[in-house]
């Protein structure tokens, strides 16, 4: 049974077994995390509508490639459910491990959305349809 997230305007279900870390109430965004058991996360920010998305995409980026040097980005548009998105498609090496990442954005007429999931490639693999049902349920 998935639970439910419920806040911000933004209703989602998740895994059971995940945890919410990283909750976010004061001003803008609110964002949180969603952390499984192992390195998967995916984490949303919630902007007012009509928010500019391509600043906050690449602050997202620039952090990562303080933290991590070479990253490989590759901007995408993905249709998820009904909804078009635009983002990007991240990989880097974390120690001796390959790291894919994706971030998408999508405007409403009630918010501005921008999430961020990743994980060690051979989880991301087997968490990407996890992660693709949190965002459709979200939509």
């Amino acid at each position: 049974m998935p639970a439910v997230f419920e806040n911000f305007g933004v209703r989602l279900m998740y895994p059971d077994n995940w945890q919410i870390t990283d909750l976010d109430a004061e001003g803008m965004p609110y964002a949180f995390t969603l952390q499984s058991e192992e390195t998967a996360y995916w984490t949303l920010y919630i902007y007012p509508p009509g928010h500019e998305v391509r600043p906050k995409v690449k602050e997202i980026v620039q952090s990562l490639e303080e933290e991590y040097k070479e990253i490989e980005v590759l901007p995408i548009e993905e249709e998820i459910g009904d909804a078009k998105t635009k983002g990007v498609d991240l990989a880097f090496f974390y120690l001796d491990l390959l790291v894919e990442a994706k971030i998408r954005t999508l405007r409403t007429p009630s918010a501005t959305l921008i999430w961020h999931y990743q994980a060690e490639s051979r989880e991301f693999e087997e968490r990407e349809p996890v992660f693709k049902a949190i965002a459709i349920s979200m939509l």
